[in-house]
C-alpha cells in the first residue's frame, strides 16, 4: 500500500506548485461550498475567538481559513518532490536564534501552533540549524499512510519522536546537541495533567508536561510565529523566552506560549487550523 501511494502521488507532487495551487482551489470550493467541511464547527470557533467582528468578517475569514487549509495538505504533498533551494526560498526564518543557542551549547524547545504550514517549517528547520531537529508526533492507524507521512517529514533528517515511543526516542536525542519542535496546542485526550487557561475568550487545557520537561532539560524556550506572506511563501519568527525553563515556573511558561499564540491568531485568522474542536472540554468545577 506504502509503494501504490508513491506511485499514485509522485506524479502529483511533481506538479508545478501554480498547477497544484489550482488543484487546492477546486478542493477549496468542494471542501467549503459543496460538503462545508467542519464548517459549523469552524464559524463557532471564529464567533467565539473574536466576538467583536460581525457576520461579514467572520465568512470572510472563514473562506480564506479553507483556501489556506487546501493549500497546506498540498503543499505537505509537494514535499515529495520540491527542491531544498526552492523550499528555503519560500520558507525563510531567523535561524540565528538556534545557531545562537548551539554556540552555547543549549538544547531548545520550539513552541508553535497549528498555523500554517507547519509541516514546511519542520522540514526547512532541519535544512538551516546544524542541531539535531526533532517533533513529537502521534502515529496515524493506517501504517501506509503514516509512513508516507514520516517520509515527508523525515526528508532532510529531522526526527520524529513517536508518543507511543517516546522515552526510548527522548533517551536517544539527549545524546545530542538538539532542537526539538512542539505543537503545544494539541487537544489532550487525558485532562489529569493539563493547565486550563483562557484562550481565544474561553477555557482550553494545555499540556503543562511539555514545560516540565523543558525544566527537566534545562533546555531553551523558544517561541515562534508562522506569518504566510503570500501564497507559498511563509516567514517563521522565533524569540526567546528563556536560557534555561528550570529558571520558570512551568504554568508560566505555558501561560507566556498562550499570550503569544494568540497574538498570532489575531494577526492573521486565517491562517490557524479552526478545524480543531479546540475547546470541547470543559474546566471541571470545584
Amino acid at each position: 500500500m506504502y509503494y501504490l501511494l508513491l506511485i499514485l502521488l509522485y506524479p502529483i507532487a511533481a506538479l508545478p506548485l501554480r498547477v497544484l495551487y489550482v488543484i487546492s482551489d477546486v478542493l477549496c470550493l468542494l471542501l467549503y461550498r459543496v460538503f462545508r467541511y467542519r464548517a459549523d464547527v469552524v464559524m463557532d470557533n471564529l464567533r467565539h475567538a473574536f466576538p467583536d467582528k460581525d457576520e461579514a468578517a467572520i465568512n470572510a475569514i472563514t473562506k480564506d481559513f479553507y483556501k489556506s487549509f487546501c493549500d497546506q495538505w498540498i503543499e505537505m504533498l509537494k514535499l515529495l518532490s520540491v527542491s531544498n533551494k526552492e523550499l528555503t526560498r519560500r520558507f525563510t526564518g531567523n535561524w540565528d536564534i538556534l545557531e545562537q543557542l548551539r554556540q552555547e551549547n543549549r538544547n531548545a524547545y520550539v513552541l508553535m501552533g497549528h498555523c500554517f504550514n507547519w509541516e514546511w517549517a519542520n522540514v526547512v528547520s532541519q535544512l538551516n540549524i546544524r542541531q539535531q531537529m526533532a517533533g513529537v508526533y502521534l502515529p496515524l492507524e493506517n501504517k501506509a499512510f503514516d509512513r508516507f507521512v514520516l517520509k515527508l517529514r523525515n526528508r532532510a533528517g529531522g526526527m520524529m519522536i513517536s508518543m507511543k515511543a517516546r522515552k526510548e526516542a527522548f533517551a536517544m536525542l539527549q545524546q545530542k546537541l538538539h532542537v526539538l519542535g512542539l505543537i503545544a496546542d494539541q487537544n489532550p485526550s487525558n485532562l489529569n495533567n493539563v493547565l486550563w487557561v483562557n484562550f481565544l475568550h474561553r477555557d482550553a487545557p494545555f499540556f503543562v508536561g511539555l514545560a516540565y520537561m523543558a525544566q527537566k532539560n534545562k533546555a531553551a524556550i523558544v517561541l515562534s510565529n508562522i506569518v504566510k506572506t503570500k501564497r507559498g511563501h511563509y516567514q517563521l519568527t522565533m524569540e526567546r523566552l528563556c536560557d534555561d525553563a528550570s529558571a520558570m515556573q512551568a504554568e508560566d511558561i505555558v501561560h507566556a506560549y498562550v499570550k503569544h499564540l494568540e497574538k498570532q491568531i489575531r494577526y492573521q485568522p486565517a491562517n490557524y487550523m479552526w478545524t480543531h474542536r479546540r475547546w470541547k472540554h470543559q474546566r471541571p468545577t470545584a
